[in-house]
């Protein structure tokens, strides 16, 4: 009998190959037995001893173990005796070939170690082969079974493993979701209806989501249902008090820790439900239910209730992990949710205390204003008399330069509040930087000259046109100017302009006052910043409002000292432009008595203020009716035609609208708004209402007579 196996093909997988030990001391018997089994192309092992072949199977399996019997040291019996007392090799076939024919003896010694056959020498070849071959046989088959085990195993865990991430991405894919469905809205009870809904049908049939109050009551914020019929019964589910810990969901917030049932009897629905609620749960026909914590901001604020209806349904952990993971990012999503609405407060509170803010500047403007504008009325009408005395003509500028600069602090406050809400505009066009110094240093000479102060100018820029705001620009140079000669005692100011580099001019304003500290430097220009400075008067706003109106005409400004009683440097820097101002046009003259006696309606609630313009616009050659509110306004509108409407816009009895509207329907009539309210929603509000032109008090009485003769001449040119 004789073995050859097959051989594979190409296409199929290498064989196994069988491992066979061939132990005998004596080479020659080696090489015989090595050449009779090398026809079954196997992996033949020789050596030459029993210690030897211990060693080999301790590294691998054999299909057939050939032993001889006589060997030196340990001999073929000692041999077989070893090997099987170990557990891998207890079962390995094992061949005895002697050339002792004590066949009693020996073969019954060989078979009692687990020989299975005993063969005596000299050996016939193609019977040792067969018996071999029979061996090698069984071990292939064997292996080849252990093997297509092994890779079943591997392709069953394989399986497994990719079931488990199929799973685990689609859980993945549900969260993702489901973290985009939670953060779509910033409403409360909006993101709980959308985690409800979340969890319905991915993990239950219906769901209840609970809210806990302060008491600790529960209280029902959003229901589901794969049937969106039932879910009006849900919502008829009645939730225990305090002293009914019974329900699930209130064992939930009790241990922060989930409540499952995964079969829900008569006996569990007596145990947990009230009996006047015990139909109604019937109706639903909950077969299993899981209520997990809801966490928001680290505390637990309700539960999250899954209920099963089928029959054998459970939840096992997976599911558990699954809801904790929705409320941990519905806990997200409703910590945004809070922040959300948080910051809206805290926005809507900041936006209501601006406005707050706004109103007490407008009506602090208007309470300091009003008083101011009779007092000018009447100095300005005290000037023009002929018949005042010499005597009384300074200390009537003295009370007129303290009135302008009660209205210039007033100013400040107003300034300073459109430059930080970003409401100042400016009306930019090329100016004479130079001729505007030279009429703030004009505006400050009186105050240079009562203190005896040195002034030094030296205006040397070359090209000193800018295009700017020219009241914001010389406003910018009479603060530096004025500051410059209030902290100044003695000594001397000097007024520089030389040009900068990269088309800039710069202009310095050098003191030889009480200086700057180096504390107080760094914080010159902040709202409010006087420290000892402070004692020369002043709210502390004229730097902080300089620097934003430089930086509104793109320049920079510096303030540099070298420490108290060293005085200050204020550098100016603005860029240049080529162009050159337009000409001026001649002023008219300031004392023009009104010719064709324009028709005034003068509406003014401030019975000084009304006092003295309308005699002040009376001795201008005006035709002047005034009145004291809306109503006596109206009425003189409904019986006369009137040229112009001269009125405040902080009325008792109401707005000036509806007497502008009516002027102005009679005769077109041109309105001029006079008010202590200075704020740029002040001045929208007077155009509304159909207002020309808007004046704040205390009025520039120059600009107001200019306004009259333009409508005057407007009038006689018939042009209204």
């Amino acid at each position: 009998m004789s073995y050859h196996p097959r051989m594979p093909t190409a296409v199929e997988e290498a064989p196994l190959t069988a491992s066979i030990l061939l132990v005998d001391d004596r080479p020659d018997k080696l090489l015989a037995l090595e050449s009779i089994l090398d026809g079954l192309h196997q992996n033949l092992v020789k050596v030459r001893s029993g210690d030897e072949a211990l060693r080999k199977l301790l590294a691998r399996d054999f299909a057939v173990i050939l032993l001889d019997v006589n060997m030196p040291g340990l001999d073929g019996f000692e041999t077989a005796a070893l090997i099987r007392q170990r557990k891998r090799s207890e079962a390995t076939p094992i061949i005895f070939i002697s050339a002792i024919n004590d066949t009693e003896t020996h073969v019954s010694r060989g078979y009692s170690l687990g020989a299975v056959d005993y063969i005596l020498t000299p050996v016939i070849p193609e019977i040792l082969r067969a018996k071999v071959a029979v061996f090698v046989d069984l071990f292939l088959k064997t292996e080849q079974i252990k093997r297509q085990a092994e890779e079943h195993m591997q392709l069953l865990q394989e399986q497994a493993a990719r079931a488990q991430a199929e799973k685990e991405g689609e859980r993945m894919s549900f969260l993702a979701e489901a973290g985009n469905v939670l953060s779509a809205s910033l409403d409360y009870d909006q993101t709980l209806r959308n985690l409800a809904r979340l969890v319905v049908p991915r993990l239950a049939e219906f769901c209840l989501i609970d809210r806990i109050d302060e008491e600790g009551n529960l209280h029902q914020v959003a229901v589901a249902h794969r049937d969106p019929a039932q879910e009006t019964v849900l919502r008829q589910i009645r939730y225990p008090q305090v002293n009914e810990p019974g329900h699930g969901a209130y064992k939930v917030y009790q241990s922060g820790k989930p409540y499952v049932r995964n079969r829900v009897d008569e006996a569990v629905i007596g145990e947990l439900v009230p009996e006047e609620d015990r139909p109604l749960i019937r109706l639903l026909g909950p077969t299993a239910f899981a209520a997990v914590p809801l966490r928001a901001r680290g505390e637990v604020i309700g539960s999250i209730t899954m209920v099963h209806t089928a029959q054998g349904a459970s939840y096992q952990d997976d599911d558990l992990w699954l809801a904790g993971e929705l409320a941990q990012r519905a806990a997200i999503a409703l910590d945004n949710v809070e922040l959300y609405q948080s910051t809206k407060r805290a926005r809507e509170d900041a936006e209501a205390a601006n406005q707050a803010k706004d109103r007490f500047l407008a009506m602090l403007s208007h309470e300091l204003r009003t008083p101011l504008t009779p007092v000018i009325t009447h100095l300005v009408k005290l000037s023009d008399d002929e018949e005042v005395p010499d005597s009384l003509r300074h200390p009537l500028e003295v009370i007129r330069r303290n009135v302008e600069l009660e209205a210039r602090l007033i100013d400040d406050l107003l300034d300073l509040t459109r430059v930080g809400s970003g409401k100042m505009h400016l009306e930019a066009k090329v100016v004479d930087v130079h001729e505007l110094l030279r009429n703030a240093i004009e505006i400050c000479r009186p105050d240079l000259e009562a203190k005896g102060l040195h002034l030094d100018v030296d205006l040397a820029a070359k090209e000193p046109h800018v295009k700017a705001d020219p009241a914001r620009l010389q406003q910018v140079f009479w603060n530096v100017i004025k500051n410059a000669v209030k902290f100044t005692a003695k000594g001397s100011i000097t007024v520089t302009s030389a040009g900068g580099p990269d088309s800039t001019m710069v202009i310095t304003v050098q003191d030889t006052g009480i200086g700057i500290g180096e504390k107080i430097l760094s914080r010159v220009f902040q709202p409010f910043e006087q420290a000892e400075r402070g004692t020369q008067g002043g709210l502390g706003l004229g730097l902080a409002i300089t620097k934003s109106l430089v930086e509104l005409h793109s320049g920079e400004i510096n303030v540099t000292s070298d420490g108290e009683g060293r005085g200050a440097t204020v550098t100016v820097t603005l860029p240049v432009v080529a162009e050159k101002p337009n000409a001026a046009t001649h002023a008219r003259p300031a004392k023009k008595p009104a010719e064709a006696g324009l028709r005034i309606l003068l509406l003014e609630d401030h019975p000084d203020t009304n006092e003295s313009l309308t005699l002040l616009l009376e001795l201008r050659g005006y035709r002047v009716s005034s009145a004291m509110n809306v109503t006596a306004a109206l009425e003189l509108a409904s019986n006369e035609d009137f040229d112009l409407l001269l009125s405040d816009l902080g009325l008792p009895d109401g707005s000036p609208e509806p007497v502008m509207k009516k002027v102005a329907a009679r005769n077109g009539t041109v309105g001029v708004a006079l008010s202590g309210f200075g704020m740029e929603k002040d001045i929208e509000m007077s155009r509304g209402f159909g207002f020309s032109h808007h004046l704040v008090k205390p009025v520039d009485v120059g600009r107001l007579m200019e306004i009259l003769e333009q409508c005057g001449e407007e009038a006689r040119a018939g042009c209204r």
